[in-house]
């Protein structure tokens, strides 16, 4: 079977020229990672729901041309996935990134809770932002997902919740009464999931989450890893909820 190659371009697809030149970093992916020649087929995604179909006209390590020959258009997961989840230490928080793009999620929000230990030193977001939309490229052109999640600033959860999503949900293993997200009906639109730290919510966090209208729903009786509850929770919801 002939190899599927897949590049990323920051401009848009739907409309432009058939001639498209990739920038340095997926030029030298192409030409010197993946072997690519002269001639190969790509697929060029932009991260909006565009795909086009290429062919490599030009490799060059800096500049590489890739010729459009057909182009079209994905409409994103519905209803749209924000998924908000309390940060770990770094290389585990990275390794968030990867899986939850991949089954599509629309939004990532890094959450800090009053049992979250890791923060971010000052001045290293800009630094943490584009590491994390590099990894999420990454999972688009592995995966084939055309649409990039937006990847948030750290919020604080007493900041999350008045964002007032149609419907919220919020994992835990104490408040009551708690179901399963499978047994809920299917927002209509866009929906919020909220996991939390591995020491769990604190009392006052829990009672916010109520207050604000947030639902409780449970993954099983077992303390998750953190980026475990949140894959988890990902695939329930795809299953139960998105078309």
């Amino acid at each position: 079977m002939t190899r599927k190659f897949r590049a990323f371009s920051p401009m848009e697809l739907s409309e432009g020229d058939d001639e498209l030149v990739l920038g340095e970093e997926e030029s030298h992916h192409l030409g010197k990672v993946l072997r690519a020649q002269t001639g190969s087929s790509v697929e060029i995604l932009d991260g909006r729901g565009s795909l086009a179909e290429a062919e490599i006209s030009e490799i060059d390590y800096k500049a590489t041309r890739v010729r459009i020959l057909a182009r079209k258009s994905i409409p994103p997961p519905n209803p749209f996935v924000r998924i908000a989840v309390a940060m770990t230490k770094a290389n585990r928080w990275d390794e968030i990134i990867r899986p939850l793009t991949e089954m599509g999620v629309g939004r990532i929000t890094p959450l800090l809770t009053e049992r979250t230990e890791v923060r971010i030193p000052s001045g290293k977001e800009p630094d943490k932002l584009a590491k994390w939309r590099k990894l999420a490229i990454e999972a688009c052109k592995q995966s084939g997902n055309p649409w990039l999640p937006e990847i948030d600033s750290p919020l604080k959860f007493g900041e999350l919740l008045p964002d007032k999503e149609r419907a919220s949900f919020i994992a835990s293993l104490r408040l009551r009464p708690v179901k399963s997200l499978t047994d809920f009906e299917s927002p209509p639109s866009g929906f919020l999931l909220i996991i939390g730290p591995e020491g769990g919510w604190t009392d006052g966090e829990e009672g916010l989450a109520l207050e604000k209208g947030a639902v409780p729903f449970s993954l099983g009786p077992h303390v998750l890893r953190t980026e475990t509850a949140a894959v988890c929770a990902l695939a329930v919801a795809r299953a139960g909820f998105l078309d």
